[in-house]
Parts: structure tokens; C-alpha cells; sequence
């Protein structure tokens, strides 16, 4: 018995000092809609999908490509209910770029409402809720991953950090 308290107060003396487990985002900005959006946990697992950002190559322009370098990521938010962006959602850190523009409300998401379903338009035009295709790997200059296909990008993304422990970080390279 008393072997077996000492087994369980190593075991627990380990276990708290041990790093909790947490992903960092790693997008590498090649394209506007052919880059690669990564998710990365302290122990090595990571997942990788494509990605698209902006809608034009000046980064430090509103509404072009995200610019490289170091994001904090503030929150998660499953079910976000935005104007302009629902659904599962990771909001990053303002940007301060050097010609004065500062880059604000930046976002890594996809095109789904915050139910995390599609709602698409009956005549098939461009919905910002659904995911019609390549195309909509354009935005207003933040990332966005694909909602479809099944399962979809976004999904993988989602579920990775949830398994392994939140993000903290995004490093913007090229």
C-alpha cells in the first residue's frame, strides 16, 4: 500500500510537470488561394491543410494577405456569430505595419454560419456562409480554410486543437 502512494505521488509530481499540452499555427504565405495552414502541438503531432488570404499581394494594405510574421491567438470561438464571419473562428492579434496601416479584426475561419452549417443562396451565387469553391479562399486579409469537403479543413483544424490544447501563436512566413 504504502509502495503504491509513493507510485501515485511520483506519478502526479510528473504529471504536473509536464508542459500542457497547446498548438501553435504555422501559415506559409505562397499564394493568395494555394498557401498551407499548419496546427502544431509541444509534442510534435501537427496537421496541415491549404489555405488562402487576402485579396492582394501588399500585406500591409487592408484587405490583402495577412503580412509575415509573429500573431498571438486570442481566443476560439465554435459558434461565432459575426456580421461577417461565423462559425468556428480563431481571432488573432492586430498587426502594426510600418507605412502606419494597422491591420485589425484578423481572423483564421471559413465560409459556414454559426451553427457550423452551410447557407447557401437557391440561385448559387456567392454566400460569405457557404463554401462554393476555390474562390472563396479569398479574403478580407485573413486566413481562411476550406469548410468543404467532407470532412472538411476547417473540421480537421478544429479538431486538432481541441485534441491537443489550444492555440497560442501563428508565425506568418514565406
Amino acid at each position: 500500500m504504502k509502495a503504491l502512494s509513493v507510485l501515485v505521488v511520483i506519478a502526479a509530481a510528473l504529471a504536473w510537470t509536464l508542459p500542457a499540452r497547446a498548438s501553435v499555427f504555422y501559415y506559409d504565405r505562397t499564394s493568395l488561394i494555394y498557401s498551407y495552414f499548419e496546427a502544431v502541438d509541444n509534442y510534435g503531432d501537427w496537421t496541415g491543410v491549404r489555405a488562402g488570404s487576402g485579396i492582394g499581394t501588399d500585406a500591409c494594405q487592408h484587405y490583402n494577405w495577412i503580412p509575415r510574421g509573429y500573431y498571438s491567438v486570442y481566443w476560439h470561438d465554435d459558434w461565432y456569430a459575426g456580421s461577417v464571419i461565423q462559425g468556428r473562428v480563431w481571432r488573432l492579434s492586430d498587426y502594426q505595419c510600418s507605412n502606419g496601416v494597422r491591420r485589425t479584426e484578423l481572423f483564421v475561419h471559413s465560409e459556414e454560419n454559426s451553427q457550423q452549417g452551410q447557407s447557401c443562396y437557391a440561385d448559387g451565387s456567392d454566400s460569405p456562409f457557404c463554401w462554393e469553391g476555390d474562390r472563396d479562399y479569398y479574403s478580407y486579409g485573413c486566413i481562411k480554410v476550406a469548410r468543404r469537403p467532407t470532412p472538411s479543413d476547417l473540421r480537421q483544424i478544429d479538431s486538432f486543437v481541441h485534441t491537443y490544447g489550444a492555440a497560442t501563436d501563428l508565425w506568418v512566413y514565406s
